[in-house]
């Protein structure tokens, strides 16, 4: 596929400017990548950030080889400086970060100071990202000192993280309509925010940054510290929210299931 070795040229270019410190690339670097339906994302390290007119003569010196470039598809904060180059139906997407705001975000969420999702991106994502990221190039070390900043999982970031999402899993006001009431819709938007909280509760309890709901199940069957059956378990929560016949056994399963996680991590807290 013409994708791999477009995206292998372009890092090795890119790597050729004085700006760019490290290159990075998310994810598992053999996936097997579907036109449409996948994307390559690529973490630029940078001094500062090459102009739009810098980016663009690297990405023209290969212009036969993609059907489209997008400029400034996002134009700095959480995504960094954001091109998109379509390369046989593939997206790759390059995001240009400086390494200063990077190692600055990283340690504010490791400090605990971005606990819950912002919009649709969850800040322990970038830590997940960070710590699993297939380093293309590097100048010196900049993206082995920022792995090896996140690999260990902090204890205090634990306890933030734990106590925050266990605490917002059960809305006991909205609950407690639901099981009045056994409106279907209404219980899909509280499941919705408490099934949110508990997954991110549970990758907690394992010192694991929770990154995204993707791959959801392959996770949670590695995981030590989790309820008996808990996948199982919660796929029934969800089957069951979808009639008001059944909605109140979702939501005592879904309280259930919530105060065995909480009992997993105050026997955690006991040991450390």
């Amino acid at each position: 596929m013409n994708v791999i070795e477009t995206k292998d040229k372009l890092v090795s270019e890119l790597s050729q400017n004085n700006k760019i410190k490290g290159i990075g690339q998310t994810g598992d670097i053999n996936a097997d990548l579907i036109p449409g339906n996948s994307d390559i994302d690529m973490f630029v390290l940078c001094t500062t950030i090459p102009t739009e007119a810098e980016r663009k003569s690297v990405y023209s010196n290969y212009s036969n080889e993609y059907s489209e470039c997008l400029m400034n598809v996002c134009n700095g904060g959480i995504w960094g400086y954001g091109d998109i180059l379509i390369i046989d139906g593939i997206d790759v997407m390059f995001m240009y970060f400086t390494t200063e705001e990077m190692e600055y975000y990283l340690d504010d969420v490791l400090n605990g100071k971005h606990l819950d999702r912002e919009g649709g991106f969850y800040p322990t994502g970038r830590l997940s990202s960070v710590e699993s990221i297939n380093i293309l190039y590097e100048s010196n070390t900049e993206w082995t000192s920022l792995i090896e900043k996140v690999k260990k999982y902090p204890i205090d970031l634990f306890e933030r993280l734990f106590d925050f999402h266990i605490s917002n899993v059960l809305n006991d006001e909205d609950l407690g309509r639901v099981m009045l009431r056994k409106e279907v819709m209404f219980y899909h938007s509280v499941l919705e925010n408490s099934l949110d909280h508990l997954l991110q509760a549970l990758f907690a309890i394992n010192f694991m940054y929770f990154p995204s709901r993707k791959r959801s199940e392959e996770y949670i069957k590695e995981f030590k510290n989790k309820p008996d059956d808990f996948y199982d378990r919660l796929l029934k929560i969800i089957e069951n929210s979808i009639s008001n016949n059944t909605i109140v056994i979702s939501v005592e399963e879904l309280k259930k299931i919530t105060s065995e996680i909480a009992q997993i991590g105050n026997s955690i807290y006991r040991k450390l």
